[in-house]
């Protein structure tokens, strides 16, 4: 019996779309913060941990632009180098925020919305560590943001040069379908990481959650219609490499290179998958408080490693790109 896969994330991602309905044109959030002394902050920047943390306290400016998804209260802001943006990035399979900064206004201050490109300047706040760091009330983890914190719209002058390309870019909605591709990617590397939550049928039995079958697995890459069918497509990353190269195949070589590094992944994975390269021991599992089989990919660890640093380089392109 086929059962729905649930993301905890999509949840929260429904939930902040809905947030997004109404928008909050109030007080920018504007403070007494001195920005005569203010560091430049670059989002490529933002995964260096020990970086942020020297600027710990430290007065930094920012250029980006307001997520849709930003809480309709103007309470605080995701701020991103890519417009048109309806929901914050996240690294594949977690609620880690991934090229998103939040950002929040002083106490009693709001921030309203914009399309426009800005400029944040405020405090920035680090997490104690990576492995503590901040969360959020929709359950995003982070491990810097930006406080006390105000923004001015930027002029067309004050934009960088790059800044047609990258409009393109966004306008394509390329950004958003490789974070799709990632996910797939994730998903045939990762597959014995993933469950299903507990259940009930339609004769009101509940069942217990499951960490994925290697069964499960196959049906959600080659079921038709199922949630990563779409990367089992024919001709699915050549598709995406296309739609690179139509946008600037010079310029954009880096992002063609990450995308078929992505493919040598997943069909190295997958070919895994389907060849029966795995094992399953039965066991009690305290998520779920039963005993079922856990299946363990032989080679995921090195998959996973290999994803890891494609996404961090996909990460790190994504970050190049400032105003």
């Amino acid at each position: 019996m086929k059962k729905a896969f649930t993301s905890i994330l999509s949840v929260a991602l429904a939930v902040l779309t809905a947030f997004s309905l109404v928008f909050c044109f109030s007080s920018c959030g504007s403070t007494t913060v001195d920005p005569s002394d203010a560091v430049k902050l670059s989002f490529k920047s933002g995964s260096d941990f020990s970086y942020l943390q020297s600027l710990e306290g430290k007065t930094v400016t920012i250029n980006g632009y307001l997520a849709i998804s930003s809480p309709a209260d103007g309470s605080f802001i995701f701020l991103m180098n890519l417009p048109y943006q309806s929901c914050p990035f996240c690294k594949p399979n977690t609620s880690q925020l991934s090229n998103t900064i939040e950002v929040y206004p002083a106490k009693g201050k709001s921030f309203g919305y914009t399309t426009s490109a800005v400029k944040v300047t405020g405090v920035l706040e680090v997490a104690e560590s990576e492995d503590k760091p901040f969360t959020d009330d929709y359950g995003y983890e982070f491990a810097f943001k930006i406080s006390n914190a105000s923004y001015t719209i930027l002029s067309a002058e004050e934009l960088g040069d790059e800044m047609a390309l990258w409009t393109k870019v966004a306008e394509s909605g390329l950004v958003s379908d490789l974070y799709n591709m990632f996910n797939y990617v994730d998903f045939v590397c990762n597959w014995p990481n993933y469950w299903v939550n507990d259940y009930t049928d339609a004769d009101g039995t509940t069942y217990p959650g499951y960490y994925l079958y290697a069964s499960d697995a196959l049906s959600f890459i080659k079921d038709e219609g199922q949630q990563y069918n779409y990367g089992y497509v024919k001709g699915y990353f050549e598709s995406l490499i296309k739609r690179v190269q139509n946008l600037d195949p010079e310029k954009l070589s880096a992002l063609v290179t990450i995308i078929e590094k992505s493919k040598a992944i997943a069909d190295e994975a997958l070919a895994a998958l389907e060849a029966g390269n795995y094992t399953s021991t039965q066991q009690y599992v305290e998520k779920f408080n039963t005993t079922d089989y856990i299946f363990t990919f032989p080679t995921g660890e090195k998959l996973a490693a290999e994803f890891e640093n494609v996404y961090t380089e996909f990460s790190d392109w994504l970050g190049g790109f400032e105003m």
